[in-house]
């Protein structure tokens, strides 16, 4: 039945005379849902039903659905005093349909809602993360056709004249990870480090309900045109058990699905339509979906590589990598060369819109192959191109050089795709205005360059290329010599665009968009950090438990040693406040510094107070 069901709205459908017969002949579609993104990356959801759209279709078309600063993250702009918002339709993107299984109508076909991709305009501009991303990349197509319409040297080296250029365009595709767990899971943290250790689970075959909603994902993806290319477990996990009626439980696995590239815009709309069509279809299931960057700490988190490329669109209707050097003893060409070293050189401004949230910190940790340090990684020579795990940005490239491309492996599944792609651009953009008109094997000496060897470009005390593992080559000290001292916290992060950086002024990345997403994640992160972190400790702690009946007198002193740190870290007394009221306090007070500093502090007091109390109970029996 679902094979009959329509998916995506046909292009000519989308007129407003063409759009009413597309209704009136699919009765199964009831609502329609406008989807605009804030700057924080939530997605509007609503439900307009579909005579009252179909009534007030001109007014609708026109902006006449509106929505106030409480119900979008857009502070510093449309805040409650002045608030009203406007939807304004995107003709130019994928419209698809919704349905809902649950809902069937007289005919047994699930209620289908049209959900049609808007921008949100406030005082006559927009403001939101598609419309900054559009808006981007049209400022890098005027600026990047400048760039290479001038570099006489690129256009001999590639057989071109500046009129043969017709276009600029650009290529940007995730792959999303994801954990799967029935909602009573009782799998222990001690299992999935072991499984993940052995790495039992990497690419092995799918069983019962975990494998049913992994295909029907995969056809779902199909139904909507995402092209899906595979879908597989990850490194994390465990095998479920199976139950007296023949059913999985205690499932506990991680999985991971690639589909097609397409342009930036309708790439980072399909990151954000895959993710509902997956959670949706293991719920059917009764399973639960995690998108959440560390799920569990101790065990691989989630990610969401980002493949970012850009090319040239000739008269004469070929296509043209930007990065492709023409010449197979080549890695890149100039601007390729270029775009890697703005991103490297650039990534403190661009990584608070791709890492802001604890979670998304306690993933990029050593040992759990997501990168750590401002690194990127070549391959050992042009026919060998990256396979490096452990760098932010690694070099991929098949027999086309179409594919030609770079792999940002920072992002996670909640990562905003479109602002993160917006400030990547950006930050190419500015190693590629530094690279115009250089050779290429002067541009990789100054990306291999050792540290204290000075530049043009990049920073003399730092390296940015490595063929190494560089978790298993370096010690910490010695990655943080090389690359630079990694962020802990999420205000660190954050810091880099307290004030507007130099790397977005004069770009659709305003002044007044990086600082309402400052204050937003900024909020966020307090959020997040008193009233989830630090509760979930407060929870966590109180819940250990003593066994003075199966004491022995090395256990009445272990008990004794993890009661002091408990105490330390959650009880108040008379005398002093305990760690986490005092961290509380430095949040209530604004003093970020000093709770990031704290904060820090306090985890680690935390890990001791974890492995005392795990050394205490491994001995009770």
């Amino acid at each position: 039945m679902s094979r009959n069901l329509v998916y995506v709205v046909p292009e000519h459908s989308k007129r407003r005379d063409e759009l009413k017969e597309f209704i009136l002949e699919h009765q199964y579609l009831r609502f329609v849902s406008l989807v605009g993104v804030d700057l924080l990356g939530n997605d509007t959801d609503e439900r307009i039903p579909i005579e009252y759209f179909l009534k007030n279709l001109e007014e609708i078309f026109s902006g006449g659905v509106q929505t106030d600063g409480s119900s979008v993250n857009l502070p510093g702009i449309a805040e409650l005093n002045d608030a009203k918002v406007d939807f304004i339709i995107d003709m130019d993107r994928k419209w698809c349909i919704d349905y809902n299984p649950a809902l069937p109508d007289e005919n047994g076909l699930p209620t289908g809602t049209i959900r049609i991709p808007v921008y949100f305009r406030h005082h006559e501009k927009f403001y939101c993360s598609r419309s900054v991303l559009r808006d981007t990349l049209e400022h890098l197509k005027s600026e990047v056709k400048t760039l290479v319409a001038a570099d006489q040297k690129f256009l001999a080296a590639h057989g071109i004249a500046a009129d043969d250029i017709s276009d600029i365009y650009f290529t940007l595709g995730t792959e999303i990870e994801f954990w799967v767990s029935s909602p009573a899971q009782q799998v222990s943290q001690r299992e999935l480090k072991v499984t993940q250790s052995l790495k039992e689970s990497y690419w092995k075959r799918t069983r019962g309900e975990i494998r049913t909603c992994l295909e029907e994902s995969l056809m779902l993806l199909q139904r909507y045109g995402l092209e899906p290319e595979m879908g597989h477990k990850e490194v994390g996990g465990v095998k479920g058990k199976i139950s007296e009626a023949g059913r999985l439980h205690d499932v506990m696995e991680q999985l991971e699905i690639d589909w097609r590239f397409s342009d930036p815009l309708q790439s980072a709309d399909n990151d954000i339509l895959a993710r509902f069509a997956i959670k949706d279809t293991f719920m059917r299931h009764g399973l639960a979906v995690s998108f959440v960057a560390k799920p569990v700490d101790g065990i691989a988190g989630n990610g969401k590589h980002m493949h970012i490329g850009l090319g040239l669109k000739l008269a004469d209707g070929r296509k043209m990598n930007l990065f492709d050097p023409n010449d197979p003893a080549a890695h890149l060409s100039n601007y390729g060369y270029g775009a890697v070293m703005g991103l490297l050189r650039n990534w403190e401004a661009v990584n608070p819109f791709v890492s802001h949230s604890n979670s998304a910190l306690k993933r990029l940790q050593p040992g759990f192959e997501a990168p750590v340090s401002i690194v990127a990684s070549l391959g050992r020579d042009p026919k060998s191109p990256s396979r490096n795990r452990t760098v932010l940005a690694g070099l991929v490239r098949g027999d086309n050089p179409l594919s030609i491309r770079f792999e940002v492996r920072a992002p996670n599944p909640h990562t905003n795709t479109y602002l993160a792609a917006a400030a990547m651009y950006l930050a190419m953009l500015d190693g590629m205005r530094y690279a115009a008109g250089k050779e290429p094997a002067k541009l990789h000496k100054e990306l291999a360059k050792k540290q204290g060897e000075k530049a043009g470009y990049l920073d003399a005390d730092r390296e940015y290329l490595s063929e190494e593992d560089i978790f298993e080559h370096y010690t910490a000290e010695e990655r943080t010599a090389r690359y630079g001292k990694s962020p802990v916290t999420v205000w660190e992060i954050l810091t880099h665009i307290e004030k507007m950086p130099k790397l977005y002024e004069g770009t659709p990345m305003t002044a007044a968009v990086v600082n309402s997403f400052h204050i937003s994640a900024l909020r966020k992160w307090v959020i997040d950090t008193c009233d989830k972190e630090l509760d979930g400790i407060r929870r966590e702690l109180i819940e250990m438990r003593r066994y003075a009946a199966n004491e022995n007198k090395l256990d009445e002193k272990r008990w004794t040693e993890f009661e002091t740190l408990r105490n330390d870290l959650i009880k108040d007394d008379e005398r002093r406040d305990c760690l986490v009221t005092q961290l509380i306090g430095l949040f209530e007070k604004r003093q970020y510094q000093k709770a990031s500093e704290m904060l820090i502090a306090l985890r680690k007091r935390v890990a001791q107070a974890r492995d005392s109390y795990r050394l205490y109970v491994g001995n009770i029996w």
